[in-house]
């Protein structure tokens, strides 16, 4: 193997090695502890990990609601409210951009991240 083969061969290396560890550092939620948070008015009432497949029940101003958590992602079910817009807005992750909110329980639903930013 001439020298150049050799230089090109650890170019390479080098390069594959680096985006290994980029790719390992965007990963999404499992690595990066990031919780969502169920706020009810101007109080945090439930966090969860989104990585922990659970159903959590908290009351709001109309009665409340569940939220299924599944997968990496959760969504609302069984909500008693008047439009069930909530419910509507399907499946949510920490990649999304809009929280699911149900304003007739006065609820949101987000990730704790994002609310920093």
């Amino acid at each position: 193997m001439k020298k150049k083969e050799l230089w090109i061969l650890i170019l390479i290396a080098a390069g594959a090695l680096i985006a290994l560890v980029v790719l390992n550092r965007n990963t999404p939620a499992e690595s990066s502890g990031t919780k969502v948070a169920i706020q009810h008015g101007n109080t945090i009432v439930q966090e969860f990990d989104p990585n922990v497949d659970a159903i959590y029940t908290v009351d709001g101003d109309t009665g409340g609601l569940q939220v299924e958590v599944k997968d990496g992602k959760w969504r609302v079910i069984n909500e008693k409210c008047p439009n069930h817009i909530c419910a509507s807005m399907g499946w949510a992750s920490v990649d999304d951009p809009i929280p699911i909110t149900c304003l007739p329980n006065n609820i949101i639903i987000y990730p704790e991240e994002s609310a920093a930013q």
